[in-house]
C-alpha cells in the first residue's frame, strides 16, 4: 500500500475526496481513417442488453517521476537533426514559436509539475539528467487545398494547404554517463496549414534582433503547390511540424522527469439491464469505500468477486448475465485495482484480458492505454525511486517549462538547443538495447499483448445487433488469420444469427450443417473460392437474400426451391452455363430476382 509519512513518501501517493462522477481519460488515437471506418462498423451496435455502470471516485495523485527524483535538476534538452534538414536558424528565424508550442499538446488538465529540494533549470553545460530528442525522416501525404474570400472582395479568393505529416521523435532521458533512465517515441500524425497565415519573420542585427510582420497568401493552388516544394517552403513547413510534435513529446517528458500533482478519477463498475447484480454492486460499494479510506487491502474482497463474475462471460447470448461490455468492466475494475496495490504482473494480465475484448483504435483501447500508461510510470518509479525520502514538509518548486525555453530560444544564443547531427538511428538503436534489457520482459510490455482467446469469444465479441437478432461480419482486413482456413464451425453455435458475411474469407466451403443456423435471413458468401454449396442451405426456411459472387460456382441445389422466403440470389462473377441459369430460374421463378453476368 502507498502512504505518506512525515519521513518517507512512496513514488506514488494518493489522497481521496468525495465520491463524484467524473471520468478521466488521456486519447491518443493513432489509427488510419479507414480502419477507424472500419473498426466503428464492428462496434456501433455492439449487443448488451446487460451493461456495464460506474461510479467513480476522485483522486488526489503526487505521480513521481520515472527517473531518480533526485537527479532532475539541471536538465540539460539537445534537439538532434541533421544541419540540411532542420537547424537552429529554423528554430530562430520565425516568430510565433509558443504558439505552436501550446497549440499542440497542453499539460494535463489541472496538473502541476514540481520538483522537490531545489529549483531545477534547463542548462548547456553540467547537466544532472541529459535528454536527447532525435528528428526522424519526415512523411507527408497529400494536400488538401482550402480557400475563402479575402476580407472586403467577395470575389477574391486566398488558398492554402493543409498537409497530413508524419515526423516520428525518439527520446532518451539518461545520466550523464550515458546510462539510460527512460526513453520513448512520438510519432503522433500532424496535420499542418501552409498559407493564409500571419508570419512574423525575425533578422538578426548588431546589438540585437529585427522583426518584420506578413501575411503568407496566395491566390491560386498552384502557387500554394510552388512555395511549398521550394527550399523556404519546405523549411517553413518543416519548422511548424518540428515545434507541433516537439510540444507532444514535452508533454510526455515532463511526466516522466517532474513530480506531478493533480486530480484523476478511478471508474469502478458494476453491471445493470435485465438481470440484478446484488454481488457486482456490493463489491463496487466496498471497492469504493476502500479507495475513499485510502485502504488498498481492502480490495481483495472486491478483486475475488470480480474474477468469479468474468469468468463467465457469454459473448452470444444477449441475455446473459455477464455480456462482452460487463466483462470489459470488471477486466478495468481489476486492472486499476492491481494498479494501485502495486501488484503490477495481476494488472497487466487484467489489461491483457480486456484487450482480448476490443479492437484496436477505438475509445476502449485507448482507455486501456491510458491505464497501460499508468502502470508503466508508476512501476518504473517505483524502481527508479523506492528508497526517495521526501518530508511533508519538503519544499515543492515549480518545474521549468520546457516549452517556453524552447519557444524563446530565437533570442537567446548562449544555449545550443538544436544539435547538428542526425542520431535518430543511433538513438534508436540505444532504446532497442535497453528495451531489450530493462522493459522486454515488464508488465507493461506483456499489458500491451491481448490474451488468448477461443473462437467462440473472439466471433461473440464481433456480434452485433440487428433487426431479428444477431449479425456477424468476417472481414479480410481484420481477420487476416483466417483467411484460407476452413469455416469456422463456432459460427454455427451462435443463436439467433440472421446476417452472416464472410466476404473475401475464401473458406473453400460451407459446411454441410449450415443448416443450423435455422433463423439465418442474409448470407453474403462472396470471394470464398466456392465450387459448389451443400444440399442443406435449403433447409434455411428463413433465408431471403444470398450473395455469392465471384466464386466458382456451376450451379445451385436444387433444395434452395424450398426457401420460400427467398427474393435475391446474386449469381455475377461465377462460370454458370447459360442452361443452368434458364434452370435455375425456372426453379425460383419471377418471385426471385436473379442477379448473373
Amino acid at each position: 500500500m502507498l502512504a505518506i509519512t512525515a519521513a518517507k513518501v512512496q513514488p506514488e501517493c494518493f489522497i481521496w475526496s468525495n465520491c463524484k462522477c467524473t471520468e478521466f481519460q488521456e486519447m491518443s488515437i493513432r489509427i488510419s481513417l479507414v480502419f477507424v471506418f472500419l473498426f466503428s462498423l464492428v462496434f456501433t451496435s455492439v449487443v448488451s442488453a446487460q451493461r456495464s455502470s460506474s461510479k467513480s471516485t476522485k483522486i488526489e495523485v503526487v505521480q513521481f517521476p520515472t527517473i531518480p527524483a533526485d537527479a532532475a535538476y539541471r536538465i540539460g534538452f539537445q534537439l538532434h537533426a541533421d544541419d540540411a534538414f532542420f537547424n537552429l536558424e529554423d528554430l530562430r528565424r520565425y516568430g510565433g514559436n509558443m504558439d505552436l508550442l501550446k497549440s499542440s499538446g497542453e499539460r494535463l488538465s489541472g496538473m502541476k509539475y514540481f520538483t522537490v529540494g531545489q529549483e531545477a533549470e534547463v542548462v548547456d553545460v553540467g547537466p544532472t539528467v541529459q535528454v536527447d530528442v532525435a528528428i526522424g525522416p519526415e512523411r507527408q501525404g497529400a494536400p488538401k487545398m482550402s480557400s475563402e474570400a479575402v476580407k472586403g472582395s467577395e470575389e477574391t479568393l486566398t488558398h492554402w494547404a493543409n498537409v497530413p505529416c508524419r515526423l516520428p521523435m525518439r527520446v532518451r532521458i539518461a545520466s550523464p554517463e550515458g546510462e539510460v533512465w527512460d526513453a520513448f517515441e512520438i510519432d503522433e500524425p500532424l496535420n499542418i496549414r501552409y498559407g493564409n497565415e500571419k508570419i512574423s519573420t525575425i533578422e538578426s542585427r548588431p546589438g540585437g534582433f529585427t522583426y518584420s510582420k506578413s501575411s503568407l497568401k496566395f491566390s491560386s493552388e498552384a502557387a500554394v503547390m510552388e512555395k511549398l516544394q521550394s527550399p523556404e517552403g519546405a523549411r517553413f513547413f518543416r519548422r511548424k511540424a518540428v515545434l507541433l510534435q516537439l510540444s507532444n513529446v514535452i508533454d510526455e517528458l515532463e511526466t516522466r522527469i517532474f513530480f506531478l500533482e493533480g486530480k484523476v478519477s478511478v471508474e469502478v463498475y458494476s453491471a445493470k439491464g435485465k438481470h440484478e447484480y446484488p454481488e457486482l454492486d456490493a463489491a463496487r460499494d466496498v471497492a469504493l469505500e476502500s479507495y475513499d479510506n485510502n485502504y488498498f487491502d481492502g480490495l481483495s474482497s472486491p478483486i475475488d468477486t470480480w474474477g468469479e463474475w468474468a469468468a463467465k462471460v457469454d459473448f452470444t447470448d444477449k441475455r446473459a448475465k455477464v455480456t462482452r461490455a460487463v466483462a470489459l468492466g470488471l477486466y478495468l475494475n481489476l486492472a486499476q485495482a492491481h494498479l494501485y496495490r502495486n501488484e503490477f504482473d495481476a494488472c497487466a494480465q487484467a489489461i491483457s484480458d480486456a484487450r482480448a475484448l476490443v479492437l484496436p483504435g477505438g475509445e476502449e483501447a485507448a482507455l486501456l492505454n491510458d491505464i497501460q500508461s499508468r502502470l508503466m510510470k508508476r512501476r518504473r518509479a517505483l524502481d527508479a525511486n523506492g528508497t526517495f525520502e521526501m518530508a511533508l514538509e519538503a519544499e515543492h518548486e515549480k518545474a521549468p517549462d520546457i516549452k517556453n525555453v524552447v519557444g524563446k530560444r530565437s533570442q537567446n544564443k548562449d544555449v545550443r538547443m538544436v544539435m547538428p547531427e542526425d542520431r535518430f538511428g543511433e538513438i534508436g538503436r540505444e532504446i532497442a538495447a535497453w528495451e531489450a534489457d530493462a522493459v522486454a520482459d515488464s508488465p507493461e510490455a506483456a499489458a500491451s499483448q491481448a490474451s488468448e482467446v477461443t473462437m467462440a469469444q473472439r466471433l461473440g465479441g464481433r456480434l452485433e445487433q440487428t433487426v431479428g437478432g444477431m449479425m456477424l461480419r468476417l472481414n479480410p482486413l481484420l481477420d487476416p488469420d483466417l483467411v484460407g482456413d476452413d469455416f469456422p464451425a463456432e459460427i454455427l453455435d451462435i443463436p439467433n444469427l440472421v446476417y452472416l458475411d464472410i466476404s473475401g474469407m475464401k473458406f473453400g466451403a460451407l459446411p454441410e450443417s449450415i443448416d443450423r443456423l435455422s433463423m439465418l435471413q442474409t448470407l453474403v458468401a462472396s470471394r470464398n473460392d466456392l465450387v459448389a454449396l451443400p444440399e442443406s442451405l435449403g433447409n434455411l426456411t428463413r433465408l431471403k437474400k444470398l450473395f455469392v459472387n465471384k466464386n466458382d460456382l456451376t450451379g445451385l441445389p436444387n433444395s434452395l426451391a424450398m426457401c420460400m422466403e427467398l427474393k435475391t440470389v446474386d449469381l455475377k462473377g461465377n462460370p454458370v452455363p447459360a442452361d443452368e441459369l434458364d434452370r435455375i430460374q425456372q426453379m425460383f421463378g419471377e418471385g426471385v430476382k436473379v442477379k448473373s453476368d
